[in-house]
């Protein structure tokens, strides 16, 4: 359905000048000034109605004259309003409209019943002042017009003024975020004709969405500055005092006529996604630390947003590290990694943990070479979290963390199962991943997996807190069956070398899939180990 168009009516007044003129500017009562000023600036179709002319453009010339609905015949003023209505229908012959009447009961009753009578759909005749007296509309409207007159005088904000360069200066402020639609917009990168235009790409909607959820939350901080470019229509207006190397003062924004307007006077150079999760956010406002410079150059807008975006982000190894330290809300995606990563953290520095140093980390280099040149981390950080990701989804550790087993007996649990990992294959364990497939992502992430099925078969059968040797016993069923080291893994899709098993999602559903099935074949083939030892007794 089409969005209604808006027309506003607004009616004429007594007092007139005394020459005719155009009908906007004919009639001078305060009353149709401020009805006028009110229409023009909250819709794009505005006429005037005359109780003797019925509708009129605001351009058109009108004789001045004395003449009202007062005294006249009822049917006067139902002729009256069907006439403007007529009118309006040739004006706008497709499509719904909303009629907003800015006059009294006189002009507007007759339009009331005229569309009543009338067969057209989707029309409506509204009165945005219905029941206010004059004095009342008057204080209303003027009120409203200082609030449209204040959003459109420039901003007036605190700021820092540093020359880092001559002629070069910096400006330091602080904004809402809910404001800066009113003076910046984002200047998209295309191509026109063949040229490059603007140099931001466009919005991460995922990205948004997890800055804006992080907003919302009741501990959010944003430290990092919102970087713009200013036109020469932003100037600064420093204090009198000199605080000698910076100064003090305020930086005067004009507003553009709209959000993304193109006369907006500032563009953002850094900061997009996080403006965006501000406009966003359920929050009825939030502060943001600002930087901004001032070039009519666009060159060096694109100069400045190349240096702030080439910069080589956090590596993810480093964010993992960091994240066991951290209390506070965090956003969505950072949050589902901070207990995986703490487990990481308490396997990988744990005395008496079988992964013990064995996990590169920032902290932990990986070992290079034959000797591993003092270091003896193998295994990546980032294949463990993924391995404790799944199992914290859908496996034992999620069982564990429902029943409410602390951090302490996961790191326990695990660290037993690899273990028996290290004993079952201890030829294959603690070596570089090219030249061990154990130590491998993908096998990593299958003998996870693998851990899950033997804990809940463990379970079933009443042994909820397994040993290493009960592990063991478990890894013994498919122990043959590995090729982590050398020969070829016995696919039934096919046999595979061992050294071709990739990191890929496909590969490792595969290696993961294929050990499964084996283990519970094999597990189903034998006699279950708590009946037996019952029947012994």
């Amino acid at each position: 359905m089409r969005t209604p168009i808006q027309v506003a009516l607004v009616g004429c007044g007594k007092a007139k000048l005394a020459h005719p003129a155009p009908a906007r500017e004919l009639y001078t009562g305060p009353l149709f000034r401020a009805h006028l000023a009110e229409a023009e600036a909250t819709t794009s179709h505005v006429y005037v109605v005359s109780a003797l002319h019925g509708l009129l453009s605001l351009d058109a010339q009108v004789e001045p004259y004395d003449f009202t609905f007062r005294g006249k015949a009822r049917d006067y003023s139902s002729v009256w309003g069907r006439l403007v209505l007529e009118s309006l229908t040739r004006l706008y012959p497709a499509g719904a409209v909303d009629v907003l009447v800015y006059a009294g009961r006189s002009y507007a009753e007759p339009l009331h019943e005229a569309l009543a009578e009338s067969s057209l759909a989707g029309w409506t005749v509204v009165e945005p002042l219905m029941g206010a007296g004059q004095g009342t509309r008057l204080r209303i409207l003027c009120e409203a017009q200082r609030v449209r007159a204040a959003a459109r005088a420039p901003l007036r904000l605190s700021a820092l003024e540093v020359e880092q360069t001559p002629g070069r200066r910096l400006y330091l402020f602080a904004v809402d975020g809910k404001q800066v639609p009113a003076f910046a917009t984002v200047s998209r990168v295309r191509r026109r004709a063949g040229v490059l235009e603007g140099y931001q790409r466009p919005e991460v909607l995922s990205h948004v969405a997890a800055i804006q959820a992080y907003m919302e939350s009741a501990t959010a901080l944003v430290p990092n500055a919102v970087v713009f470019a200013f036109d020469s229509r932003v100037h600064f207006e420093p204090l009198p005092e000199d605080t000698g190397g910076a100064r003090h003062g305020h930086l005067i924004i004009p507003r553009a006529a709209g959000p993304d307007a193109p006369d907006a006077p500032g563009f953002i150079v850094d900061g997009q996604q996080r403006l965006a999760a501000v406009r966003d956010a359920a929050v009825k406002s939030f502060p943001l630390a600002c930087t901004g410079f001032i070039t009519d150059d666009v060159g060096q807008q694109a100069e400045q947003f190349i240096l702030v975006n080439s910069t080589k982000p956090l590596p993810k190894g480093l964010i993992h590290e960091l994240l066991p330290s951290t209390h506070g809300a965090l956003p969505a995606a950072l949050e589902r990694k901070r207990l995986p990563a703490q487990l990481v953290a308490r396997l990988n520095l744990d005395e008496g943990s079988s992964l013990k140093g064995l996990l590169i980390t920032q902290t932990c280099p990986a070992a290079k070479g034959k000797t591993g040149k003092g270091h003896t981390a193998v295994i990546k950080d980032t294949s463990m979290m993924q391995a404790l990701e799944d199992s914290l989804s859908d496996g034992v550790l999620f069982d564990m963390e429902r029943a409410g087993e602390g951090v302490d007996a996961m790191v326990a649990r695990v660290s037993l199962w690899w273990a028996a990992v290290a004993s079952t294959w201890p030829d294959a364990w603690a070596r570089q991943p090219k030249e061990s497939r154990l130590s491998h992502g993908a096998g990593v992430r299958a003998m996870s997996q693998l851990m899950d099925a033997a804990c809940q078969f463990l379970a079933q059968e009443g042994n909820a807190s397994p040993t290493q040797r009960d592990f063991e016993g478990e890894l013994s069923l498919v122990a043959d069956a590995c090729a982590w080291t050398s020969g070829e893994w016995a696919f039934p899709s096919g046999a595979r070398r061992w050294k071709d098993v990739q990191n890929t999602p496909k590969e490792v559903a595969q290696l993961a899939t294929h050990l499964a099935a084996l283990y519970r074949a094999r597990r189903a083939a034998k006699p279950n180990r708590r009946a037996r030892k019952a029947g012994a007794a």
